[in-house]
């Protein structure tokens, strides 16, 4: 990937890229409520760390600098971004349907309430596919990334 381009697309998170011997570290600022799967970050070392800002975590995703597992890194990267600000998505569209749903409660008469209907066919469709798309859930990617404190780090 074009170095560029990992920068302009990840700059609302990026917080520093280190180059120690032979390893490379991208840190990255990710709000608390954020997941990483263990499926996205394959052939990568995640540290968490204190950040400044409330709310806020540091994550140091490390790899032997080589352009390959730079290119692995980039990715993993940008599928933690991508899976995270559409489960942001998804929560927000939640709530405003269901704010939505308690409006027509609330404005509907019982016997109009009895007759409606919910067409969801196309929901198990949809959400296998998700998954499998962007490369979380399935047999190995269930749960999430196991992430050692730099505390532990330096005992070692």
């Amino acid at each position: 990937m074009i170095y560029y381009n990992f920068i302009n697309n990840t700059k609302k998170y990026l917080k520093s890229v280190r180059v120690i011997k032979d390893y490379i570290s991208f840190d990255m600022t990710f709000p608390n409520t954020w997941s990483i799967l263990k499926s996205q970050t394959k052939n990568v070392e995640v540290i968490k760390s204190k950040s400044e800002d409330e709310g806020k975590m540091v994550i140091s995703f490390v790899s032997q600098f080589g352009e390959e597992s730079i290119n692995n890194l980039e990715n993993s990267i940008q599928s933690i971004i991508k899976y995270n600000i559409e489960k942001e998505e998804k929560e927000m569209l939640f709530k405003n349907k269901v704010e939505e749903l308690k409006r027509i409660f609330e404005s509907q008469k019982l016997d109009n309430l009895k007759g409606l209907k919910f067409d969801i066919n196309e929901y198990n469709l949809i959400s296998d596919e998700t998954e499998n798309e962007y490369g979380y859930g399935g047999e190995d990617g269930d749960g999430e990334v196991e992430v050692s404190n730099d505390k532990e780090r330096d005992t070692n």
